[in-house]
């Protein structure tokens, strides 16, 4: 191979490990997607978590969450997706949802657990979807089993 040819096949390579390594910073910086969901008359501003790692992360490592907000959680499929309180700062309601975003779970006023004590909230029934909100919240707006959520434009 040529010296000409050798250069460029090296910035090639130097351009497409720019190019990967400035998308990987940006994925990393971009704020996880947020839609509006309606729930019981209330409106929330909802954080996304379909991909793996943020469903790993949920909320963990926050201090709170503002009142109108929450964090829905999105599944490929119906599962029995249990969730713990590990890492969080502040006590949730969760609520699950199956397919048709129907309520078939609810766990009220959990708190953050502690390395020697950390149970996994496990729903008894499948479910497609699940909201984490503040805790009380629940209770505030009477969400009950076949309560509804939908998205709002």
């Amino acid at each position: 191979m040529e010296r000409d040819d050798l250069n460029k096949v090296v910035a090639a390579v130097l351009l497409i490990l720019i190019a990967g390594t400035l998308y990987a910073g940006y994925v990393f910086l971009t704020p996880a997607s947020t839609t509006r969901i309606a729930i019981a008359g209330v409106t929330l501003n909802v954080e996304i978590a379909a991909t793996g790692a943020d469903q790993q992360k949920g909320l963990s490592d926050r201090d709170s969450m503002a009142p109108d907000h929450g964090m829905l959680f999105v599944f490929d499929s119906e599962g029995n997706w249990g969730f713990w309180m590990k890492d969080m700062r502040f006590p949730l309601d969760i609520i699950w949802f199956n397919s048709q975003r129907n309520a078939v779970f609810i766990e009220q006023d959990l708190l953050p657990c502690t390395p020697q004590d950390c149970p996994i909230h496990m729903p008894p029934v499948k479910a497609t979807y699940v909201l984490e909100v503040n805790a009380g919240f629940v209770r505030a707006h009477n969400i009950s089993l076949g309560g509804t959520f939908n998205f709002v434009g």
